[in-house]
C-alpha cells in the first residue's frame, strides 16, 4: 500500500490536505502544528477508531484526544495505490459517540467498491498487520514507546531474524516438518516411512544379487 493524498478533519487538522511523494517523506514543522495528529489520522482511516477505549494513566482516549477543534465531527479521505489499482478510502461519522465508524473504498475516480475492503478488516488486508502490530511497529504514538509484550509482533520478528521472511518461520517449518515426519515413521499413526525402508532394503539385496551374478557370468565368458 502506498498513500497518496489525505484530507482531514481530526484533532487540530481543519480540512487539511497533505500530499505524499513517492519514497521517503519527511514532515518538518513546528509543535502542534499537527504531524504526530496526520499519523494518528492514517491509523484512525486504516483501523477506525476504538469507542469503547476509555482514558486510562492520564491519557485520553482517541475518540477525544482527536475530537476536531473546530467542533465538526471527524472525517477524511485517503487515496492509496494497492494491489496496481488507485483507491479511495472514506471515514466519516454519523453518531459522535462512534467516530469515524462510516466507512466506504472505492476505486478512484468512480464509486465502484472495492470488494471486501471494510471498516473493520481494512488496515489488516492493506497494511497485512493487526490494529496492535502497526501501532506498535509503523506507528509510534508521540512522547511514549510500548515495551509490553505482543505475541504477534513477536513472532513477526522472530520469523525475519530466522529465515529473512516476516510471514516465514523457520522453527515452526522445522517443527511442523518433524512432527510429519513421526506420522510418516510409526505405524500406529498410518506411517509408509517403515514399509518403504524394508521395500528399499529387499531391492538393495537384489541389486547386490543381480550384481555378483554378472560379475560371475563376466568371469565364465572370459575362461571361455
Amino acid at each position: 500500500m502506498i498513500i497518496k493524498n489525505m484530507t482531514a478533519t481530526f484533532g487540530c487538522l481543519n480540512g487539511r490536505k497533505l500530499a505524499l511523494e513517492d519514497g521517503l517523506n519527511v514532515i518538518c514543522a513546528p509543535n502542534e502544528s499537527g504531524k504526530s495528529t496526520w499519523c494518528a489520522f492514517i491509523r484512525a482511516m486504516l483501523y477506525g477508531i476504538d469507542s469503547s477505549e476509555r482514558a486510562k494513566g492520564g491519557r485520553l482516549p482517541d475518540k477525544t484526544r482527536y475530537a476536531p477543534w473546530s467542533g465538526a465531527l471527524p472525517a477524511g479521505t485517503m487515496e492509496i495505490t494497492h494491489g496496481g489499482r488507485e483507491i479511495t478510502l472514506r471515514r466519516s461519522t454519523k453518531n459522535a459517540a462512534y467516530p469515524m465508524r462510516e466507512f466506504k473504498a472505492v476505486y478512484t475516480g468512480t464509486e465502484e467498491p472495492v470488494s471486501g475492503l471494510t471498516g473493520a478488516g481494512a488496515g489488516q488486508i492493506l497494511t497485512g498487520v493487526s490494529r496492535e502490530v502497526f501501532r506498535r511497529s509503523a506507528f509510534i504514538e508521540q512522547g511514549e514507546v510500548t515495551v509490553t509484550a505482543d505475541t504477534e509482533l513477536e513472532k513477526r520478528i522472530a520469523s525475519i531474524v530466522s529465515s529473512g521472511e516476516e510471514g516465514v518461520s523457520y522453527t515452526e517449518a522445522d517443527a511442523r516438518l518433524r512432527v510429519w515426519q513421526r506420522k510418516r515413521r510409526y505405524r500406529n499413526t498410518g506411517g509408509a516411512i517403515p514399509e518403504l525402508e524394508k521395500e528399499a532394503e529387499a531391492k538393495r539385496g537384489l541389486l547386490e544379487c543381480l550384481s555378483r551374478s554378472r560379475a560371475e557370468q563376466e568371469r565364465l565368458l572370459e575362461e571361455l
